[in-house]
């Protein structure tokens, strides 16, 4: 697939499962495109430090934006309104997002605020759950714990009754990383 087919297929999907997708050019433009949709969410955030959340000035631009930011402590993301991590993978074919959540902070930031914003590296994009799988294994080691994510936390009850954020969040917001300025990762 091309990367532009891999980009439309990914957004479709993802926005048809409740997801929000939303591309911007480059790291640059991460830290006050976050500043302006999560204002109305709340002002606390469970930031996790990636290696994309550094080169995009993630923590001063939503400091500075007048966000309190935590990023550990024993009550971490416990009383976040919003969770902010970067994603390993995007998967096309279903818009499901893919990381190695082995560290307790990544997933308490993806799971307990209301909010998850997930940033993704547009380069991260694959044609599907295969290539995923493939490039985790190029990487010489499986996640201790592998997470799959797709749209907002959702369940059912026997009656087919639809309830969306009880076992997770209620909001789903993928920050889709453009590589204007150049491969921040060398990957």
């Amino acid at each position: 697939m091309h990367s532009q087919e891999l980009l439309t297929s990914f957004t479709n999907r993802a926005e048809a499962m409740g997801a929000q997708v939303i591309p911007v050019a480059g790291p640059g433009e991460v830290g006050p495109k976050l500043a302006e949709i999560l204002r109305p969410l709340g002002g606390k955030i469970a930031l996790v430090d990636s290696p994309l959340v550094k080169t995009a000035g993630v923590e001063k631009a939503l400091s500075q934006a007048g966000f309190s930011i935590e990023k550990d402590g024993a009550e971490f993301a416990r009383q976040a309104d919003t969770g902010i991590v970067e994603f390993d993978y995007g998967i096309a074919e279903t818009g499901t997002l893919a990381m190695d959540a082995t560290d307790l902070k990544t997933r308490l930031a993806a799971m307990l605020p209301l909010t998850c914003v997930a940033l993704l590296p547009v380069e991260q994009l694959r044609a599907s759950l295969t290539e995923v799988i493939d490039a985790y294994l190029a990487r010489g080691t499986w996640p201790g714990y592998f997470t799959l994510v797709t749209g907002p936390s959702r369940t059912a009850d026997i009656e087919r009754s639809l309830t969306i954020g009880v076992h997770g969040p209620e909001r789903l917001l993928i920050i889709l990383v453009g590589n204007n300025g150049g491969d921040r990762h060398g990957r």
